[in-house]
């Protein structure tokens, strides 16, 4: 019986075409129609009028013969069916009191041709026996085929309700695929306009709106940026206008304002609110990352068409979707502002640095030009005039050589340090070992005698040749400078450092620094020797001005009396060098 309140009913016409044959096709026999309502005598049968006669014996045959085929066809039909009908005996039962039924048609027939009475009552004694023990079995029945009839209608309402979940899944999921859709499409949206036509051509037409828009909050005041549709009525005014004070809409301010989505259909209207709508209206607010309403997404529909709850979630959804799509364009332009700005900022620091290296250039050259007229001058005293001064106008002589010489270096090196620090270095690949050798080949005089100098393992790097080669120099000439009376070994070796850089060290067995230098060293004219040991105090400063410059640091770890080792980062090259 499952599905059987499913299928379809009966077709009535074919039912009343059946009763109207039934009812006309008889009268057709001869002499029904004229006697119909005709009484007869008692005659035997055999003295019926002839037409009767036949009428009456041709029709229990038939009678006969179809209830013999009626119950073969039920016989059959249940017997397929055994598993599946729960009442297969009652079915069966009533077949065998279809058969009995015929059987009393049939020997209605032959009693007319051989008087076989006590078998025609024998047979219509079984036919009531079998009528009424198949009437009795019945009525014990009603309460499980009504039981059955509920189930059945149960189930079809389940299956009502389960058509409606998927009707509803099915919504879900074109909405999941539209918000999936509109989301990708804000991907490429570079302006708030963008994201607003973008946001609005593909929800007009998924919610059948005949108009909407987007308006943004500016304090108090609304402003219609993007529509969608041609507006009617109220709207049309607000969108002509270039910005309006929510206060004048009422509906508009009651969302906006408590942050909460409105919806009403055709005849709805908020208390206190007369409502103009002909149609349906809903309002969606856009809410920022910190929960703020910036502002709201609005459409109207055509009358008769009320907002149902799938299409209200589509368009809460995509008021978020159109929120954070906005918040992303503007995060982007403000990127875009800081980025200008930051490139006009670099700009004036190039001209800046280019107007600091002229001015560094020009002022070297012009500090020079005094100082190297004051050693010029004193080397033509100490030529001339040295056998006629005392021993003290001599020493005066030598202060004034000697310093202007000093002053001269010192000049040099600010100049070195000024441009370290303003001129962009030019990156190529420069091999450390080679310019480690070049360096110990300017500095070979003072290598002489006892002095180990070993290389291990120095890699190409990415840097300025030039000043890589005054680091190394520098660095080479404080081991040298700061040395002790015993025989002098330096190690300059290079490993793997961290975040694709090369990690230097400059070792030697020198003096060492105490701790409490290892960061003054590195300072403009800091020198912890001032007498003993000449310089300008800028060669640490310059070495690590650049160091930094090439991205990379400079430390010490030194031990008094024990040495020092001068570490530093360089990049590496890249993987295409």
């Amino acid at each position: 019986m499952t599905g059987m309140l499913a299928r379809p009913a009966p077709s009535l016409w074919r039912t009343l075409v059946i009763a109207a044959a039934g009812l006309t096709a008889p009268l057709l026999w001869p002499g029904v129609l004229p006697n119909l309502l005709t009484v007869q005598g008692a005659h035997i049968h055999g003295a019926l009028p002839p037409a009767l006669n036949l009428l009456t014996l041709s029709a229990d045959l038939l009678i006969g013969a179809s209830y013999t085929v009626i119950a073969g066809i039920l016989g059959w039909i249940v017997y397929r069916n055994r598993q599946a009908l729960p009442f297969d005996w009652v079915v069966l039962a009533f077949g065998l009191f279809i058969v009995a039924c015929g059987l009393t048609h049939v020997m209605h027939v032959i009693t007319r041709v051989t008087p076989l009475y006590w078998l025609d009552g024998y047979v219509r004694g079984l036919t009531a026996v079998v009528s009424l023990a198949t009437a009795a079995a019945l009525p014990p029945l009603v309460p499980r085929v009504t039981a059955l009839l509920s189930a059945e209608r149960t189930l079809v309402e389940q299956q009502q309700d389960l058509e409606r979940v998927n009707v509803a899944l099915q919504e879900a999921a074109e909405r999941s695929d539209l918000l999936a859709a509109l989301g990708d499409a804000l991907q490429g949206a570079q302006t708030d306009t963008d994201v607003q036509l973008t946001a609005l051509n593909r929800l007009g037409p998924a919610l059948g709106a005949t108009s909407m828009l987007v308006a943004l909050l500016d304090g108090q005041q609304a402003r219609p940026t993007v529509v969608w549709g041609v507006p009617t009525g109220r709207p049309a005014e607000l969108v002509a206008q270039d910005g309006f004070d929510v206060q004048q809409v009422p509906v508009l301010a009651r969302s906006l304002q408590a942050g909460s989505a409105t919806y009403l259909n055709e005849g709805q209207h908020l208390p206190g609110v007369a409502s103009s709508l002909s149609g349906a209206y809903g309002l969606e607010p856009i809410l920022n990352a910190a929960g703020q309403v910036t502002g709201g997404v609005a459409a109207w529909r055509p009358a008769g068409q009320a907002w149902r709850a799938g299409e209200q979630d589509l368009l809460r959804r995509a008021a978020a979707t159109v929120g954070l799509a906005l918040e992303r364009t503007q995060a982007l332009s403000e990127l875009a502002r800081q980025h200008e700005a930051l490139s006009e900022a670099n700009r004036n620091l190039e001209r800046s640095n280019a107007d600091l290296d002229r001015f560094a250039s020009i002022a070297s050259h012009d500090l020079k030009a005094p100082i190297r007229a004051v050693t010029s001058f004193a080397e033509l005293l100490s030529a001339r005039y040295a056998p006629h001064l005392e021993g003290r106008g001599l020493t005066y002589l030598t202060q004034i050589r000697t310093n202007g010489y000093h002053m001269e270096r010192l000049v040099d090196d600010l100049l070195l340090y000024s441009r370290a620090a303003v001129t962009s270095p030019a990156f190529a690949a420069v091999d450390t070992a080679t310019t480690v050798q070049n360096v110990l080949t300017r500095l070979k005089p003072d290598l002489e005698g006892d002095v180990t100098v070993t290389l291990l393992n120095l890699p190409a790097v990415q840097g300025d040749a030039a000043q890589l080669d005054r680091l190394f120099q520098n660095l080479l000439s404080n081991a040298l400078k700061y040395r002790k009376p015993d025989p002098l070994q330096i190690i300059v070796r290079a490993q793997a450092g961290p975040d694709h850089t090369w990690q230097f060290d400059v070792q030697d067995n020198g003096q060492g620094i105490e701790p409490e230098y290892h960061q003054r060293i590195f300072q403009l004219f800091a020198r912890l020797h001032h007498r003993e040991v000449d310089g300008t105090g800028l060669g640490l400063a310059i070495c690590r001005r650049i160091v930094q410059h090439h991205g990379g640091d400079l430390w010490v770890e030194s031990t008094p009396g024990q040495g020092s080792t001068f570490s530093f980062t360089l990049p590496r090259l890249p993987q295409h060098a």
